[in-house]
């Protein structure tokens, strides 16, 4: 019989009844690149990759729903590396696409990834997906991987039981559509993504059960206004964050119910080099800014910042807890406001290495209301340090 689908009808006493069989051709192997339009059946079914497979030449790579891929432990399927290249894999609630490794006990880390790099065509596209037992790869080190593009799509998809990170996203990319998805049991952070493109993480994600349950974040500048969704597990900052572009205005907003914690010596500001605004406004869930270290200390680190450039009408502190900063002699406080009138009301501000709140240049909110509207505590330099006149 030939590969495909067929239904069986049976009758006998008067009793009949249907069955589906389902013949497949496979083990169906795959290797090397993908120069041409290329589709994958499940009637294929297993689909094996021997060796990694790059799709280029601006071929694209169909995936189809039911299909199973399993890689032989060290291999990848990835699009774009060398030139224009499109993957595919878009399955449905009812006949998903499992990539997994092919491997009889399978484990974290038996297979790398599949990648999406700087020269992926914008077509590709990953919905109703499981990934399993990837994330192998120190270089590349997620179950998916992309870099040098901004509009990866993955929606109602699955990653679990990675080596290493479930999703990674190199400090250059960002997502069209991250919705929907569970990442959980993997061996690192379920995900990593620049600070520029954490607005696009989209809502509806389950990050679960995994070794560090949080979003990693690299510092750098953000140019482009957009809001931090609340991924139900802390934001981690590894980097500085500038917020601040002449060209573009940037506003970052922090909704409600959010925790971002500190790396040591890291901080946040808005306006220092150039225009740029920071709202965090817990009226509807407090936003916590705190250390990321295991056993806090005052002075883990630095503050969150509002100097010269900052737009002062879209730049709010309100009902947050901001803990264990003021570790920077420069900026010495768990809040530094040089030459900005940011609201600043409703916060806790407390075990800080230096003062609640420093005050520097001629502009600044009224010393007297940051006292009586904000809660101060552990603070040994003092709650408000205001500037000699």
């Amino acid at each position: 019989m030939a590969s495909g689908t067929c239904t069986i009808t049976a009758t006998a006493d008067d009793v009949s009844g249907t069955a589906t069989l389902t013949v497949t051709s496979g083990p169906t192997h795959h290797g090397g690149a993908i120069t041409a339009d290329e589709t994958w059946y499940p009637s294929a079914n297993p689909h094996i990759i021997d060796d990694n497979v790059s799709v280029e030449n601006n071929a694209t790579l169909t995936i189809k729903p039911g299909c199973i891929v399993k890689f032989e432990p060290g291999t990848e399927l990835y699009a774009g590396y060398y030139t224009p290249g499109a993957t595919i894999a878009n399955g449905t609630a009812d006949s998903t696409i499992l990539f997994t490794s092919n491997v009889a006990t399978p484990l974290q880390g038996d297979w790398h990834n599949v990648g999406l790099y700087d020269y992926a065509m914008n077509t590709s596209s990953f919905s109703y997906c499981v990934f399993e037992y990837g994330g192998g790869s120190t270089s590349w080190p997620g179950e998916f991987y992309t870099e040098g593009i901004t509009f990866v799509k993955i929606s109602n998809c699955t990653f679990r039981n990675s080596g290493n990170y479930g999703v990674y996203l190199w400090n250059d990319a960002g997502f069209n559509t991250f919705t929907n998805n569970t990442v959980t049991s993997c061996a690192s952070y379920p995900l990593h993504i620049n600070a520029e493109y954490v607005r696009t993480i989209g809502t509806g994600n389950t990050l679960t059960e995994n070794t560090i349950n949080a979003v990693e974040v690299t510092g750098g500048t953000i140019h482009t206004s957009g809001t931090w969704v609340n991924p139900g597990v802390p934001y981690v900052i590894t980097g500085d964050i500038d917020i601040g572009d002449n060209a573009t205005n940037p506003v970052i907003t922090i909704a409600s119910g959010n925790t971002i914690k500190f790396q040591p010596d890291v901080e946040m500001y808005a306006g220092y080099y150039e225009s740029g605004g920071l709202i965090a406004d817990g009226t509807s869930g407090r936003i916590r800014f705190t250390s990321n270290v295991a056993s806090p200390s005052p002075g883990d680190w630095y503050n969150i910042g509002f100097y010269d450039n900052t737009i002062d009408a879209s730049s709010k502190l309100i009902n947050c807890t901001i803990e264990y900063g003021g570790g920077s002699t420069s900026w010495p406080g768990n809040v530094y406001i040089q030459n900005a009138v940011p609201e600043v009301s409703g916060d806790s501000i407390g075990h800080s290495g230096n003062w609640g709140i420093y005050l520097n240049g001629t502009q600044y909110p009224n010393p007297n209301d940051l006292l009586n509207n904000n809660t101060f505590y552990d603070c040994p330099s003092g709650s408000v340090r205001v500037p000699p006149k």
